[in-house]
């Protein structure tokens, strides 16, 4: 019998042709990589990843990530075929309107998918948070043995995000995580000797990584050999599997055309003549279906042992309801004293950190300035993975990606802390987290100009507004001690969603607020400042966020005196107000008063939508400057003053 004839050649074609097929139906996709990846996908599912189709969230499966997120045809095919609610119906709608078989694999869409990838290099941070929080899981539940798995591509590896992220793996030594490298040597626009040329066995070997090197991707032997030998390892392994872009292709293998477009109906009968293909498109020979459900039923058997054995339960409880309330009374305020919110959120986060054995976090390299080291926690290490801490050094792109793994792990809920300026290094991890739902909390401090003598370089100006443009993500900026407390409650609450925190460097008045209800819901009445006035009596409205909100207060008090009706609004989160009733929302801000000032040290883009064709944005359109932060706000208009004499142009026009 030749090797063509062998059900292990039946299968990988199989995983080719559906892939194959896949794409040529779209007439859109990358084909070249799976006809490649066939062989390993197929090794790595039948001899090394322990999974369960019908229990998807088993605590210790092996978990696949495909960091190449464009081969998203090959996963697919891998899932249907071993059992997966993947059928061929899917399969046959791939890369179209309301499938479960989207361009790019999406985490909560599609059965056995682990993370959302596509942006280069995230998948490849995702594992690496993976590992870690499987480490961490390990220490309580030492039952917890699974490996991290990836095949990453040429790509991935030029994206700095992977090189941040791969020297994190290697200094904690995550002997849990193994990633093959699809070397095929080409990418979009040809080879890639036309700009990767680096020695990437040698480059992972200084980070301290297990490599593996020249492994052929057409033999089965070699590569299962390597996988057990990667297993076995007391660091991270990188795989170099040589493969061919396009295999069994005869126009198109090893070129950039077998990349990113279908091969065309010519092409994919030469290439069925070339592999003795006799089958339809999306035909699963009768024989395969029979040895992939043997595989499965094997995978299968290792999960009832596992499950059967280890009687550990592994709560899935994250904090008590009443969590917020409970803080304010615990923390020792003095109210006679002024604080920076990042103060609060430091006090805020030491608190979470008794009542939850969920929360792990650090900062990039700022956790005495951003305040998220847990005192009363140890520092995740190499050689202990029991602590809260982590320290990611300065690298806030693969922070970003390293916490979306963890979430995606289980049920962590981890942080990240670094100024709001550098919001915009970690900004794809951020949508990614909201993309996929996932509950990570950022922590965001140095919010403003206020910051001071560092200067426009690390003065933020349109970061806080860009954050609130990420869907599903809530930017929190409260304005004191109390609100601080309260917002954190509220992202508490929004388990399928990330939440920022935009937090001041400089002190702010605790300000003395009958009622604190309403930073739920993203915006209310400051009590007593206006919620006592009437409707058609209110003169002028005044809302701002974080650090501003005392000016208005400041300038209400002053105007109140001059006989005008003044209502004040504090804004913590716009996405949190939006989500309200329009009664809630018109009560807030009644429609009828049409003088509205808005104060917050940002852009004043996005303000018209709370202010009107008739109101004003107390904002900043350009950069700060370097001196002492209060003559910086000054200088740019955030003063009373400053809100006074608008306030009388406004009432006057």
């Amino acid at each position: 019998m030749s090797f063509e004839e062998t059900i292990e050649a039946k299968c990988i074609n199989t995983i080719r042709f559906l892939s194959i097929d896949m794409v040529q139906k779209a007439n859109s996709g990358h084909p070249g990589a799976p006809m490649g990846l066939a062989p390993l996908a197929f090794i790595l599912w039948r001899d090394h990843i322990n999974f369960n189709p019908k229990d998807t969230e088993w605590i210790n499966r092996d978990r696949f990530i495909l960091s190449a997120g464009h081969a998203s045809a090959l996963l697919y095919s891998m899932l249907h075929l071993t059992g997966y609610d993947v059928s061929i119906e899917d399969l046959k709608k791939f890369r179209q309107y309301g499938s479960i078989t989207p361009g790019h694999p999406e985490f909560g869409l599609t059965s056995g998918v682990e993370a959302t990838t596509g942006p280069l290099g995230q998948g490849f941070a995702n594992g690496v948070g993976m590992a870690i929080a499987s480490k961490k899981l390990a220490v309580k539940y030492p039952d917890i043995n699974h490996k991290i798995y990836a095949i990453v591509s040429d790509g991935d590896l030029m994206e700095g995000i992977s090189a941040e992220a791969a020297s994190i793996a290697g200094t904690l030594q995550l002997d849990n995580l193994i990633y093959i490298y699809d070397s095929n040597k080409i990418s979009i626009e040809g080879s890639t000797d036309l700009t990767f040329q680096e020695n990437v066995g040698k480059r992972f070997e200084a980070y301290g990584w297990h490599v593996i090197n020249e492994i052929n991707g057409e033999d089965s032997e070699k590569i299962s050999q390597a996988i057990t030998d990667a297993k076995e390892n007391d660091k991270p392994s990188l795989l170099i599997l040589k493969t061919k872009i396009g295999f069994g292709s005869p126009n198109k293998s090893g070129k950039e055309t077998a990349h990113g477009e279908a091969l065309g109906e010519d092409e994919v009968e030469l290439t069925r003549k070339a592999l003795n293909w006799h089958h339809e498109p999306f035909n699963v020979p009768k024989e395969v279906n029979e040895h992939f459900k043997e595989i499965t039923k094997g995978k299968i058997n290792y999960y009832k042992n596992w499950t059967s054995k280890n009687l550990t339960k592994i709560t899935t409880d994250k904090l008590e309801q009443d969590w917020a309330s409970k803080t304010l009374k615990a923390l020792d305020l003095n109210e006679e004293k002024d604080y920076s919110t990042r103060d609060v959120s430091g006090m805020v986060l030491n608190k979470l950190a008794e009542n939850n054995e969920w929360l792990i976090g650090g900062s990039a390299d700022l956790a005495g300035s951003t305040k998220t080291y847990i005192n009363n926690s140890s520092s995740i290490s190499s050689n202990n993975f029991d602590g809260i801490n982590i320290h990611y050094g300065v690298r806030e792109h693969s922070m970003g990606g390293i916490n979306n793994g963890i979430a995606l792990h289980s049920n962590f809920l981890p942080y990240a802390g670094t100024f709001l300026i550098f919001s915009d290094y970690m900004r794809p991890s951020i949508r990614l987290a909201a993309l996929s739902r996932l509950q990570v909390f950022y922590i965001f401090t140095h919010d403003s100009i206020g910051l001071g003598e560092d200067g426009p370089t690390h003065q933020p100006v349109s970061q806080l507004m860009s954050l609130r443009l990420i869907p599903n993500l809530y930017v929190f900026r409260p304005a004191d001690y109390y609100e601080t407390v309260v917002c954190y409650q509220s992202a508490l609450k929004l388990t399928q969603s990330p939440s920022a925190f935009v937090l001041t460097r400089q002190t702010v008045p605790t300000i003395i607020n009958e009622t604190l209800q309403g930073v739920e819901k993203g915006a209310y009445i400051v009590h007593p400042y206006g919620a006592d006035i009437e409707e058609d009596d209110i003169d002028l409205i005044l809302i701002g966020t974080g650090s501003e909100l005392h000016l208005c207060l400041q300038a209400k008090e002053i105007l109140s005196r001059t006989g005008l009706k003044v209502r004040v609004v504090s804004m913590p989160c716009w996405k949190l107000f939006d989500e309200q009733t329009e009664e809630y929302k018109n009560k807030v801000l009644p429609q009828k008063v049409q003088n509205r000032i808005s104060v917050e040290a940002g852009t004043t883009v996005g303000w018209q939508k709370y202010i009107g064709d008739h109101g004003f944005s107390v904002g900043l359109d350009e950069f700060g400057a370097s001196a002492p932060g209060k003559i910086v706000l000054e200088k740019k208009g955030f003063s009373v003053e400053n809100i006074l004499s608008i306030s009388k142009r406004l009432l006057r026009s």
